[in-house]
């Protein structure tokens, strides 16, 4: 699902090549993330099998690239997709990440909505840490010490991460979404 709404939400925007999505991935979710071809080029065909995408060969025999498009299905699947409650589990950020950066397709009351169910996740977390650092602080040891030196870390992430949203949906509230200075 993470792959597939990720590709789709990109294709929203304009058409791309695999190599164009796979280092955009990469950057969005982050370094420690390695999106291969071995995984794009088999979701790509896919993709196209289930009529969610087009591809179109551009190039010469040596030098071809693929060109995936998104069709009027890839869109409703797209919107599907974004719609789905984000499943807990390893990939639970992630989904959110790619979310978040496709949500402009949505509309601004569910843009905030989404920023909500991003909210909770964080408040859950935020919740979980201080439990956890209050059992650390009850059991001092060597280890404990340096568990809880990561429990702050991980903390603070979720704290920051709070603030952002709040910042996020002000700013969504104030400009009623994307505005351009066009």
């Amino acid at each position: 699902m993470m792959n597939e709404l990720y590709i789709l939400g990109e294709l929203m925007e304009n058409p791309k090549t695999a190599y164009r999505l796979r280092q955009s991935m990469q950057v969005s979710l982050g370094r420690h993330r390695k999106i291969s071809f071995g995984v794009i080029y088999p979701l790509f065909e896919r993709l196209e099998k289930e009529g969610y995408i087009t591809l179109t060969v551009q190039g010469d025999d040596k030098r071809s690239t693929r060109l995936a498009a998104i069709t009027k299905k890839g869109e409703t699947r797209f919107l599907k997709l974004m719609y789905e409650p984000v499943p807990e589990g390893a990939h639970t950020d992630d989904i959110f990440q790619i979310k978040l950066d496709s949500m402009q397709h949505l509309p601004l009351t569910d843009q905030q909505s989404m920023l909500d169910q991003y909210m909770n996740e964080q408040v859950a977390i935020v919740g979980d840490c201080q439990t956890e650092l209050e059992h650390l602080k009850k059991h001092e040891h060597k280890d404990h010490w340096y568990a809880a030196q990561k429990m702050q870390l991980r903390l603070r992430q979720a704290q920051v991460t709070e603030q952002w949203i709040q910042g996020f949906k002000v700013a969504l509230e104030k400009n009623g979404g994307f505005q351009s200075n066009d």
